[in-house]
């Protein structure tokens, strides 16, 4: 044997197995904090999103010193397009809120009048998916914006399928 000391390599001493469950533990209470408070803040813009879009339809459909245009005069179908269009297009809040709104809008404005002509001039052609795609087309052809034309392409094919089943439901 040699006369030369042996050397050890250092040890390395790591947390223990309690001190690596405290830390697991304060990473799991902050982010479960975190995750708290992403939840509530989402929750109260959601929640305000929703109460601006309440005030908004009752302003512009609920509101007798200001009604909707359609109750004050007689409109053609093309109009109420138009209106409910002009109506969709301002909403605020989820776009899902006024995009759920857009066939009770549009009944509302079919509601003033009698549509039973409007349903004989157009005959069996509501009964096709392409009924109303060329008004449609003419509308959002003229809008700027790729996303803003293929909201109105999604609202407009919406309003024409109202359109639809009320002349297919009617025995005009």
């Amino acid at each position: 044997m040699s006369d030369e000391p042996q050397t050890q390599a250092p040890t390395v001493v790591g947390p223990s197995d309690e001190a690596r469950r405290r830390i697991g533990l304060r990473v799991l209470l902050v982010l479960g904090v975190v995750v708290a408070i992403l939840m509530v803040v989402f929750g109260q813009a959601t929640a305000a999103g929703y109460d601006q879009f309440e005030a908004y339809r009752a302003s512009t459909l609920d509101d007798p010193a200001h009604p909707p245009r359609w109750q004050t005069e007689a409109l053609e179908v093309e109009d109420c397009v138009d209106e409910v269009l002009a109506w969709v297009e301002s909403c605020p809040g989820v776009s899902s809120w006024c995009e759920g709104s857009l066939p009770d809008v549009m009944n509302q404005c079919l509601d003033t009048q009698d549509r039973t002509a409007y349903c004989e001039s157009v005959g069996d052609a509501v009964l096709s998916t392409r009924f109303g795609f060329e008004e449609c087309s003419a509308r959002y052809d003229q809008i700027e914006g790729r996303y803003a034309r293929r909201y109105a392409k999604k609202h407009c094919s919406i309003l024409f399928r109202v359109i639809a089943g009320r002349c297919s439901n009617s025995a005009y």
